[in-house]
């Protein structure tokens, strides 16, 4: 169908309007819930006309018979992702296999990740999940796709096990994931599995429009949450929406949320009953920052929030990227964020022959191996990593960066601030020429 711009609007005020009404609404009552005038019926039954078929339906010459079609607009089922579950228990397998002799309790990865595929057989209803260490390490010795749920997983091969020959399988250590904390990096990986699927569907706005809202909007009201996947630019990526924002009560019990003004994500309650950021860093920054208004328990049970890893390894992140562009774009310099499917962070374009190619670092330390993965970028006139001012009392860039970028193959670093005052000393000899 030919997608509009008035599309999204009408689904949410059909939406609100069917939460209320048994019956579907006249072309009046739409209007109204739309703010249009009652003279616009004709542009509404002609935008109508555009969605028939696909997103609403009615009988002709039939009164109040406008209803919703698509499937996506009912309550989202209750969903334990296969490939969190699949990362949980090879992690918690190759963990279990380096054990210290004598260690008989189950790593915590091992234990979540049985929990899970016992909590996805009842929920379907339909198979026996392993309710032992026994029976797992047999059903773990059998190929993957006979556990049905794996039938989600693509191009999964029929033969591949989580053990094989007795120990831990190839296929094992691929899906297994790194870190002290397991269940942050596996909450992780849902970023990295986004970057692939836009990338093998060449989906650039739809990837671009994820990352902005899990960095502006890691908080969602449940009606905006149901409007965003049902939206034309996140209905491809909805499995994965569902993956990253979770119950806001789920995350933590209180009788009142606060939120860190900077980040904007959900804040811990200190033992002398004041609140901070779950990120020491982000915390300081938020210092001096006017606090965002609280919600109450009851009102928190209709609240949605990502995931403690999308906000560790997406949200806090993304936060200087969202700046650097927002003060670049006000001097009046083009910049597009993550292009080329997120190639790299800001491509800043002065001109057709001037072009900045940026990666945006909030590192606590320097460190050189990550530097060096950095690739020049032919396309541009210079490539930079930026890093924030607050950093360099502690990464002191001014310093050692005449030392490390001879090892960088053309690769400079920056400061935020530098490279804002290198735009505006460009655009001034423009104006000047």
């Amino acid at each position: 169908m030919k997608v509009t711009r008035y599309r999204d609007k009408i689904l949410e005020a059909l939406r609100d309007w069917f939460r209320i009404h048994q019956e579907g609404p006249t072309l009046e009552d739409l209007c109204t819930e739309l703010g249009m005038k009652p003279t616009q019926k004709a542009t509404l039954q002609r935008r109508l006309q555009t969605m028939r078929g696909v997103d609403v339906e009615w009988v002709d010459h039939v009164p109040r018979s406008l209803h919703l079609l698509r499937e996506e607009l009912e309550e989202p089922k209750m969903q334990i992702p296969v490939t969190e579950t699949l990362r949980y228990l090879a992690t918690g397998l190759t963990q279990w296999e380096k054990r210290e002799p004598g260690k008989i309790h189950p790593p915590e990865a091992l234990r979540i990740g049985m929990s899970r595929m016992y909590l996805t057989s009842l929920l379907q209803g339909d198979e026996q999940a392993p309710s032992n260490l026994p029976e797992f390490f047999d059903w773990a010795t059998k190929p993957i796709v006979q556990w049905s749920p794996a039938s989600e997983i693509k191009n999964l091969s029929p033969d591949v096990s989580l053990i094989e020959d007795g120990v831990v399988s190839d296929f094992a250590l691929q899906w297994q994931v790194s870190g002290n904390d397991v269940e942050m990096q596996v909450q992780e990986k849902v970023l990295q599995d986004v970057l692939e699927y836009c990338r093998g569907r060449q989906l650039d706005a739809e990837y671009r429009t994820f990352r902005k809202l899990i960095i502006t909007q890691p908080i969602l009201s449940y009606p905006e949450y149901r409007r965003l996947l049902s939206s034309c630019q996140l209905r491809p990526l909805r499995d994965f929406l569902l993956q990253t924002y979770v119950n806001l009560v789920d995350l933590a019990e209180a009788e009142t949320y606060c939120f860190c003004p900077r980040c904007k994500y959900v804040q811990r309650r200190r033992q002398d009953g004041t609140y901070t950021c779950r990120n020491t860093w982000c915390s300081r920054l938020s210092a001096k920052l006017p606090p965002l208004p609280t919600i109450e328990k009851e009102e928190a049970e209709s609240w949605k929030a990502v995931t403690p890893g999308v906000h560790r390894y997406g949200t806090l992140p993304g936060l200087w990227e969202i700046h650097l562009t927002e003060e670049l774009s006000k001097l009046g310099v083009r910049v597009t964020l993550w292009p080329e499917i997120d190639e790299f962070d800001l491509l800043v374009e002065f001109s057709r022959k001037r072009r900045w190619a940026i990666d945006v670092k909030d590192w606590s330390y320097l460190d050189e191996e990550r530097l060096q993965q950095v690739q020049y970028r032919p396309d541009a006139t210079e490539t930079f990593v930026v890093f924030p001012d607050e950093r360099e009392e502690t990464l002191r860039i001014k310093v050692v960066r005449q030392q490390l970028e001879p090892e960088l193959d053309g690769v400079r670093l920056k400061l935020i601030h530098e490279i804002l005052s290198d735009a505006k000393a460009i655009l001034n000899q423009k104006n000047h020429a």
